[in-house]
């Protein structure tokens, strides 16, 4: 399994000679936490955004993050004060954060590929790569008879995407769940709950049988793993794929390039923006491999789910417009009483509502495909811890609780769907 071309690991290899660390390109930086008051200045932000800035939320009415360089500094603070925009400094040493999160990762166990389908370095207590995930998923399919692993296809770099399947009695007969995680590659609380409640789902099935006897799950760890490598390689707040584009710019924002109501906001047109929606719908392979997976079981699968981070939020449909879909009240409802589960494990507050109601408008988003055009009747995305105290660098001993808490949103879920739709 080879997901990362040679020249790449060449190149790394030679900048750890010469002492080349990813943070030292952060040096300086730091992260305002700005107070956002008035549709305007709404749109002075995401003017900075197309030029380049890079927003470490969305951008609302509300509290918005945004990274800051050392250059940049009197020019950002300049139009924040011309446009009466309030701001504080959140994170002060961005380079001192994240030389701290460089001990923070596992090193793979890609070496010693013989303990693949027989153990696994899976252990939710630092953040591991993709090659521990997917020895995982094929530690699980070894152990149990209900359990397999498919490639749904490859990454532009050459990862096969893998999706485990729990289904009791063959896949296909029941209605199905459907989760991924690692839409943005910098977010890796996502991709580590989500293996999390593999881990629950799957070695604690006693716990909840009724999870897997009633209902189909597919579950994707990682759905950008070229984007993923990267963070834990070069750039740790890499956001988007890792594909070239016309203008010299890599990569495309994943989760701005789904095909329904794709380009109609809340998008950039910039290649390097980290916004940037790409040439056309589904110009990124990793969506379209995706795609082709869930419309081929979209008559069974009525839950999905996409986990980013950071915010605390479940995001509801649709995102390109603050029109709501006919069963918005259906969604909502379930949100809400999941979201209740969740906060009863560790006291974790989630806003729920519709994205452009809680942020603002963004289009080709994969939740909006998910209900507008696969007619799956139950489509959000969450954003996971925290609120900004450490944003993309969330210590990983939140790792385990996050799961936990993000775990008894979905078994509350689940029962919901078995409820409407199990047999």
């Amino acid at each position: 399994q080879q997901c990362v071309k040679m020249l790449r690991l060449a190149l790394t290899v030679f900048l750890a000679a010469l002492g080349v660390h990813g943070t030292a390109q952060y040096k300086g930086h730091q992260v305002y936490r700005v107070l956002v008051e008035s549709p305007e200045q709404v749109a002075q932000l995401q003017t900075l955004e197309n030029a380049g800035a890079d927003f470490w939320t969305e951008i609302r009415v509300g509290n918005v993050d945004l990274r800051v360089k050392p250059g940049e500094k009197e020019e950002v603070t300049g139009l924040l004060a011309k446009h009466g925009i309030e701001f504080s400094v959140m994170i002060q040493d961005l380079d001192e954060l994240l030389t701290e999160s460089s001990a923070w990762t596992a090193e793979s166990n890609s070496t010693n590929r013989n303990r693949v389908g027989s153990a696994h370095n899976m252990d939710w207590t630092t953040y591991h790569p993709v090659e521990d995930m997917q020895d995982y998923m094929a530690y699980l399919e070894n152990t149990y008879d209900f359990v397999s692993v498919t490639s749904i296809g490859k990454s532009y770099e050459g990862c096969d995407m893998q999706v485990l399947q729990v289904c009791r009695g063959g896949c296909g007969s029941k209605p199905a769940m459907w989760i991924d995680g690692g839409i943005h590659a910098r977010e890796w609380v996502s991709p580590a709950t989500v293996t999390f409640m593999m881990r629950e789902l799957v070695e604690k099935d006693d716990e909840h049988p009724d999870l897997t006897q009633e209902l189909d799950w597919y579950i994707l760890p990682s759905l950008n793993p070229d984007g993923y490598k990267y963070t834990q390689t070069s750039d740790r707040l890499w956001r988007k794929t890792r594909s070239p584009n016309a203008a010299g710019c890599i990569g495309t924002d994943a989760n701005r390039n789904w095909g329904y109501y794709w380009n109609t906001g809340g998008s950039s047109d910039n290649p390097c923006s980290d916004t940037y929606m790409g040439d056309s719908a589904f110009s990124e392979v990793e969506n379209r491999n995706v795609r082709d997976f869930v419309a081929e079981r979209k008559d069974n699968i009525k839950f999905f789910n996409t986990l980013h981070s950071y915010s605390q939020m479940v995001l509801l449909p649709w995102g390109f417009d603050f029109t709501l879909p006919d069963n918005y009240d259906d969604i909502e409802r379930l949100a809400l009483k999941s979201a209740d589960a969740l906060a009863s494990v560790h006291g974790s507050r989630y806003e729920v509502g519709c994205i452009p109601c809680l942020l603002y408008t963004a289009s080709g988003g994969s939740l909006d495909w998910a209900l507008g055009e696969a007619g799956i009747p139950y489509s959000m995305g969450m954003e996971l811890r925290d609120t900004g105290r450490f944003g993309f660098l969330l210590p990983p001993d939140q790792i385990i609780p996050t799961g936990e808490e993000t775990w008894a949103f979905h078994l509350t879920a689940a029962r919901e769907i078995i409820q409407e739709f199990g047999n």
